[in-house]
């Protein structure tokens, strides 16, 4: 028999056009969406296309509506395993984005992971993946902007402190330690790895001891004396602590 004998001759094409046909009803009650000549509902159709066809023709005809109905199958179980994960990021950008006080919010940004999950089962891949990278995209936004700011203030704390040590030794006042250094990038460093709170309280600590403990005593002597007919002086100091 010739490799390209028609199909009629090798097979019943009733039978495959009756199994087509009901591949394609399997398509339609799954909700695949599959379309085209292949997806057919029509007996005719199939059996016109089978009597001119090849064996091989059919076979992979055959092959692919089964193999497409699988992959179909398998939707359901994928579509799970992805909204899992996609729920699971979605609480953890949220949680970075209350933690790092970027301040975003809306319904893309909460921490209610059943809330996630069936929106992203009703949504498309395509829609999910654009719905996750915008929030991860503005999560990377705000880490940039308070990283800048972060330098900026740190650069700042550290000039303050710089001149601060200036002054102590300009007054004598003689405080030392790791908090007097003159060491502009080792202030710096140092407030990168503490929050706000920590670098302005160790300004106020430099500010209050050159105000209130480098101080030296200044004093003023007054002299009275009473006249006549006793002549007699006493002498009063008055101290006060004044900035060096």
């Amino acid at each position: 028999m010739p490799h390209d004998a028609s199909a009629k001759e090798q097979l019943n094409c009733s039978a495959y056009a009756a199994t087509a046909v009901a591949q394609n009803d399997q398509n339609v009650m799954q909700g695949c969406g599959f379309a085209g000549p292949r997806w057919s509902s029509e007996l005719k159709g199939h059996l016109q296309w089978c009597e001119t066809a090849t064996m091989a023709d059919l076979t992979n005809e055959d092959r692919a509506r089964k193999d497409m109905l699988a992959q179909c199958a398998e939707k359901p179980k994928q579509d799970q395993q992805a909204c899992q994960a996609y729920a699971k990021a979605a609480v953890e950008h949220q949680i970075a984005n209350k933690t790092q006080g970027c301040g975003f919010a809306g319904g893309a940004w909460s921490e209610n992971y059943a809330g996630h999950f069936e929106w992203c089962l009703k949504a498309s891949p395509e829609i999910r993946g654009s719905e996750g990278n915008a929030r991860y995209q503005q999560l990377l936004g705000c880490f940039a902007a308070q990283k800048a700011a972060k330098k900026d203030a740190c650069a700042a704390y550290a000039a303050t402190a710089v001149e601060q040590q200036k002054e102590n030794e300009k007054r004598g006042c003689k405080f030392s330690g790791g908090l007097w250094s003159a060491d502009w990038f080792g202030h710096f460093k140092w407030c990168e790895g503490v929050n706000k709170a920590t670098s302005d309280k160790e300004s106020q600590l430099r500010l209050t001891a050159l105000k209130e403990q480098c101080l030296k005593q200044i004093c003023h002597w007054t002299r009275h004396c009473s006249g006549f007919p006793t002549f007699a002086c006493t002498t009063t100091t008055k101290c006060q602590n004044v900035p060096r």
